[in-house]
């Protein structure tokens, strides 16, 4: 195999948000060109990023305008330009191991949207997928959640849970499951373990991970008894979606028993759970839907210049390979 061999290459117009590409097989290296940018003169526009498999996951290197003209300076993603010190980068996925960053976290807050500390988040990011573990909030150690991210300061919980986690948590770790919800549909099932449901005569269910699903899916409740609201324990349902992480169903809970997140004392505990079936066509893709897969997401900062997948109507091609390695 010749040096740097191109296994795949493409281009896409940006929608000012993170952008997952799916590859045939695992890659060495990445590089993106901003042909939009690079047509450009603005100050701090990105033209050029690179990326290969020794790099820090979320790193890369950036190639930008320095000044308002067509002058090009260089840059490593983590150090940063125009006085911002990190800028999302590549993030390689590949669903058969873990390769994220796992970063340490001091202290966890005992509230209903637990915020967890993180003196350096990077390159973690609002709306990625995380999981907490090895802290006193055991009884959210190991579920999976949808973070929002104070940059350099800390991780919260985004959809709120029923009740409080009951202590307050002291050092542990976090560790991002994927950049993005579209990335994590892409190799986890449709279930979503249920944060909240409210009584009321079209009681509304809360998810951990914003759930993705779409106003008139068909859904099964799977509530166990640590839970409370146990009467909605199997019972189908049509939903409406509210929010990302909400929806209605189509039953007055009103009357039901409240609904609890379960405390530390009760560890180990199945917690409640919503998945989609398949009573219906458009329900059975979400329900089944769960594909192994390699590739690589481009990070994003919505509207502000200088990362791979550029701002909205920025068009970017991209080419992807494997090399020998050589290591002096």
């Amino acid at each position: 195999m010749a040096d740097n061999t191109i296994i795949q290459q493409g281009y896409f117009t940006s929608t000012g948000v993170a952008k997952t590409i799916i590859l045939r097989s695992d890659i060495d290296w990445m590089e993106t060109w901003n042909l939009t940018t690079t047509a450009g003169t603005t100050q701090w526009d990105s033209t050029y990023h690179y990326w290969q498999r020794e790099m820090s996951y979320g790193d890369h290197i950036v190639h930008y305008h320095g000044a308002a003209s067509s002058a090009v300076h260089s840059v490593t993603g983590l150090i940063g330009f125009n006085g911002v010190a990190s800028r999302p980068g590549f993030y390689p996925i590949d669903s058969s191991v873990s390769s994220s960053t796992t970063l340490a976290v001091t202290a966890g807050t005992n509230v209903v949207s637990p915020v967890y500390s993180i003196a350096a988040t990077s390159p973690f990011t609002t709306g990625a997928v995380y999981r907490v573990y090895s802290g006193a909030h055991t009884n959210i150690n190991g579920l999976d959640f949808t973070g929002t991210v104070i940059a350099d300061t800390s991780v919260t919980v985004t959809n709120a849970l029923a009740t409080a986690p009951g202590v307050v948590n002291g050092a542990g770790f976090m560790k991002m499951i994927a950049p993005n919800l579209a990335t994590y549909k892409l190799f986890t099932p449709g279930r979503r373990v249920i944060a909240n449901i409210t009584a009321a005569a079209a009681g509304v269910v809360t998810t951990l991970v914003d759930h993705g699903y779409t106003t008139g899916q068909i859904i099964r409740m799977i509530v166990p008894s640590t839970c409370g609201m146990t009467e909605l324990n199997g019972q189908v349902a049509t939903i409406t979606v509210l929010t990302a992480g909400t929806f209605s169903i189509n039953i007055d809970t009103t009357g039901y028993t409240a609904f609890n997140f379960p405390l530390p004392a009760v560890v180990p505990f199945t917690p409640a759970e919503v998945m989609p079936v398949g009573e219906v066509v458009t329900s059975l893709a979400s329900a089944t839907e769960n594909v192994g897969f390699i590739g690589i997401t481009l990070g994003s900062l919505g509207a502000v210049s200088g990362t791979p997948t550029g701002v909205a109507n920025d068009v970017i091609k991209w080419r992807a390979g494997k090399s020998f390695a050589t290591f002096i």
